[in-house]
């Protein structure tokens, strides 16, 4: 049998005769690894609804198996390590989430205040704005919905007000 290179560890192998051409990799346990993640990942990628709506099964699994989950923590330290660590990586990516939102939110009363302090402010001028703070500035105001109707009367009121600071 004719020797091929491994994809993963670069070297070369001799492919066991009962696989033959369908051997992909040297053999080496983390060759094998690299491989099987692969495969897994281009079979979710060919099969993406393959585990959707599971979540009442394993309710179902659990609820006839009590403490299973408790047991397994115990018996499985390295299955609670990784877990912790990959929950504090989703807390944090949460919360670089909300300090963005909440970052957005303090700028409202600038961006307002910049607005208004604007000496003949035209709809085609440029304002130093970025188009995201524009964007959620013109989303909390109630009155500049282009597709809202005109004749609102808790509308008409916002208006007076925003007529009357000028």
């Amino acid at each position: 049998m004719k020797k091929r290179k491994c994809p993963y560890c670069k070297r070369t192998f001799r492919p066991h005769p009962r696989v033959g051409s369908r051997q992909k990799t040297c053999g080496s346990p983390s060759c094998k690894k690299s491989r099987k993640v692969q495969t897994d990942a281009h079979w979710r990628r060919q099969n993406p609804d393959c585990c959707q709506d599971d979540y009442e099964r394993v309710k179902e699994w659990l609820a006839q198996h009590p403490g299973y989950l408790k047991q397994y923590r115990q018996t499985h330290p390295e299955y609670v390590q990784k877990n912790r660590e990959a929950q504090k990586h989703r807390d944090r990516r949460k919360k670089i989430h909300l300090d963005i939102q909440a970052q957005i939110k303090n700028q409202l009363p600038e961006i307002t205040e910049q607005l208004w302090n604007q000496p003949d402010l035209d709809i085609q001028a440029s304002i130093p704005l970025q188009p995201l703070e524009i964007t959620f500035l013109f989303s909390k105001s109630a009155c500049l919905d282009i597709q809202a109707q005109m004749d609102r009367p808790s509308c008409l009121r916002e208006n007076d007000i925003i007529l009357s600071r000028r």
